[in-house]
């Protein structure tokens, strides 16, 4: 794996989509970023469960609609046998559970198709410097005003967010109901005007 200096190692990002276009806007999102190489694509979860532990990424991107396995499924596979990757789920439904049984696979997000570039780089950088155990610096907007505004419990809550935990286990770990803890992320996201978890927790780790 090729080096880019004090920053490590470059993020080898996987893409399983049964649409063509989609790998290569993920490639050209790619190309265009220094630290970031498509390191392939595939066309269903058959296909990425042969591969992908192959190419040993440290991202990859899964369609929830694939012709064969269902993307969530791939997900839970994979993880299995490389629990280290992170897995990032593509959708174009905003579906509440869907995007609960995603997070219970162990995906890290949920992204809505089509992806806006700025925003799946903004996932990238988060997701990438977990994968390098080194966070990276952004010239994205820290919103330092609207962070003022959580109250402890929203904080609390924010930063087990941001230390990658999953929604069924921060009810747990802050010793709250699974509806509290509901409020509490629905109003961070309110708050800091943001659309996922991973644009939430870019804001508190800048901070």
């Amino acid at each position: 794996m090729e080096n880019i200096g004090k920053f490590g190692r470059r993020v080898r990002v996987a893409v399983v989509d049964d649409d063509e276009n989609t790998h290569l806007r993920f490639k050209g999102v790619l190309q265009s970023r220094e630290g970031f190489i498509f390191a392939g694509g595939f066309s269903s979860g058959k296909e990425a469960l042969t591969g992908i532990p192959c190419l040993r990424p440290d991202l990859a991107f899964l369609d929830i609609r694939l012709p064969d396995i269902d993307g969530i499924e791939c997900a839970k596979r994979l993880r299995r046998f490389m629990p280290s990757l992170k897995v990032i789920i593509l959708s174009g439904n905003r579906d509440i559970e869907s995007f609960e049984r995603s997070l219970d696979a162990g995906a890290v997000a949920y992204l809505i198709k089509p992806v806006d570039p700025d925003q799946l780089f903004v996932t990238l950088r988060f997701r990438s410097s977990q994968a390098n155990a080194k966070l990276k610096e952004r010239p994205i907007s820290l919103k330092k005003a609207a962070m003022d505004t959580l109250n402890p419990r929203e904080k609390a809550v924010l930063g087990k967010l941001a230390e990658g935990l999953l929604y069924k286990e921060i009810p747990d770990a802050l010793d709250i109901s699974y509806t509290a803890f509901r409020k509490s992320q629905q109003s961070i996201f309110r708050k800091l005007r943001v659309g996922n978890r991973s644009e939430a927790a870019c804001i508190w780790l800048q901070n």
